[in-house]
């Protein structure tokens, strides 16, 4: 979902009394000019059909759409080496080829937007702390993350509208996008941070229908280069897994490295499956965002969410896990002296 600093400890958030933070302006930069319009144009140096030129009828797939987010004048890094591009999404095809889904690349288009929209504050912090033993995927459902009025602009600015907004994936590169949570590394003083984030991927168990139908499959991503691979896959499974970071005997927490998954910090690209695996491989294949092209061309959608898309979304079925709320076991009673 998101990469922070390892000193930072935090929780979910019960949903109270509200608290917010905003820091940036997702309309034009002047106050009071008109908001510019965005203006998109394709990539022209990256071949699409050359990418999905593999792609097969029958398997399991999810359309991916990209857009750099730039300036006017200032280009996107990834203008100037698009084969790094590329790789990175090739990387990630092989990864989720693996577990028997394939990626399509539908475009990759430049996106000439106002400076503010290139770093926005992506969530609004409302609640308080909850305590440290209660179930994670409860906690968040209970916790209401919902877009800022600035991102929602942004996206809904960049992301042009079409029949399959809803059931598409679109990887916004941006400069920054900031994330806020309740931080604990004080004990029992909790308060509110906003920190940078490489990838941000926005997932359903965390946001249900507080983002707008269009832009649900937003994933924001921050970094150029690198283990970008890994990076796109990682928050695709946040996305199309609907799973928390977690590996089968690490359950879900918001920050954890280890060695094996794609689901935590690392450089693990294994999707398990089975009750030992968490579900993953399952709830993989049952996202939203999968279909299947018939023979005559047409496509097969998997089903939608039944209730917004939290963790336990009954069209899951039995493919969850599931705890209950931790408690510190019992001290026994003391027994009285006996006369004996």
């Amino acid at each position: 979902m998101y990469r922070v600093p390892t000193r930072y400890r935090f929780l979910l958030f019960v949903t109270f009394s509200p608290l917010s933070i905003s820091l940036a302006v997702a309309a034009g930069d002047n106050p009071g000019t008109r908001n510019p319009t965005v203006v998109c144009q394709a990539l022209k140096s990256i071949d699409t059909a050359a990418i999905n030129r593999d792609l097969k009828s029958g398997v399991a797939t999810v359309d991916v759409a990209i857009y750099l987010g730039e300036t006017d004048g200032k280009p996107h890094g990834y203008v100037a080496s698009p084969d790094e591009l590329v790789a990175s999404f090739v990387r990630a095809r092989e990864i989720f080829a693996k577990a028997g889904v394939q990626l399509k690349l539908l475009s990759v288009r430049r996106a000439i937007v106002p400076p503010s929209w290139l770093a926005v504050q992506a969530n609004d912090v409302t609640g308080f702390p909850a305590p440290p033993e209660t179930n994670t995927y409860v906690g968040f459902r209970s916790a209401g993350w919902k877009l800022t009025k600035e991102a929602t602009n942004a996206f809904e600015g960049i992301i042009e509208r079409h029949a399959q907004n809803h059931r598409t994936i679109y990887l916004l590169y941006l400069k920054q996008v900031r994330m806020a949570y309740y931080d604990r590394t004080v004990k029992d003083r909790p308060r509110i941070k906003s920190i940078p984030t490489g990838g941000l991927s926005l997932p359903a168990y965390l946001f249900e229908t507080r983002i707008p139908r269009r832009i649900r499959g937003v994933i924001t991503l921050c970094r150029q280069g690198g283990k970008g691979g890994r990076t796109i896959a990682h928050e695709l499974g946040h996305k199309l897994m609907n799973v928390s970071h977690e590996h089968r005997k690490i359950g879900p927490q918001f920050e954890v490295r280890g060695k094996g998954g794609l689901m935590i910090y690392g450089r693990g690209t294994e999707i398990p499956s089975g009750k030992t695996g968490r579900w993953h491989k399952e709830r993989l294949h049952l996202s939203p965002f999968i279909y299947r092209t018939k023979e005559d061309g047409t496509r097969q959608w998997n089903a939608d969410y039944r209730e917004g898309g939290h963790y336990y979304d009954p069209l899951y079925g039995d493919k969850v896990i599931r705890f209950g709320v931790m408690t510190r076991p019992k001290r026994p009673k003391r027994r009285r002296p006996s006369n004996e």
